[in-house]
């Protein structure tokens, strides 16, 4: 029987990854739009405020779990964890399947769309690959965790009973 506090462990962690990830790859995004509109000639309005607004929300992200990620406070076990499994198990298809859609996306708009293949667009092509290979890659870390959860979970109670008899 798994650990549901290891589990617990790795849920809190994934948390606290969640809170400043999602916004940065937001960021990223609109770094790469605005890199790109710029090379082009165009304005990197949309870009700059992506890019903006992704940094303020990655930062606040972090901010608001930072107890969370010092605390010594026993993480709570998962509740439920043949739906963590389940969530082990089906992050891969997850995964193939947003890797499946956005190139069928980005190729439909190349070929189908008015100017789809011309230079103009690739600020945005670039914004419609880079947010699904970040989420896909946070998806990707999420499993990680929850897969090494025992590990993890360990090697925190060894740092948490060192911390506690210096």
């Amino acid at each position: 029987m798994p650990d549901a506090t290891a589990y617990g462990y790795a849920q809190r962690r994934s948390w606290i990854f969640f809170a400043w990830w999602y916004p940065a790859v937001l960021s990223i995004a609109g770094l790469l739009h605005a890199v790109l509109a710029l090379a082009l000639g165009q304005s990197a309005e949309t870009g700059i405020g992506m890019a903006v607004l992704g940094a303020v929300l990655a930062s606040t992200g972090w901010a608001l779990t930072a107890w969370l990620r010092f605390t010594r406070r026993p993480p709570r076990p998962a509740s439920n964890l043949l739906r963590v499994e389940r969530g082990i198990r089906g992050t891969p298809v997850m995964v193939w399947t947003i890797l499946v859609a956005t190139t069928a996306a980005v190729v439909a708009l190349i070929l189908f769309t008015l100017n789809g293949a011309s230079p103009e667009n690739l600020p945005v092509l670039g914004l419609l690959v880079t947010v699904p290979l970040g989420s896909a890659a946070g998806l990707l870390h999420t499993r990680r965790l929850m897969c090494n959860n025992a590990g993890l979970y360990a090697r925190w109670l060894e740092r948490r009973s060192l911390t506690e008899h210096s």
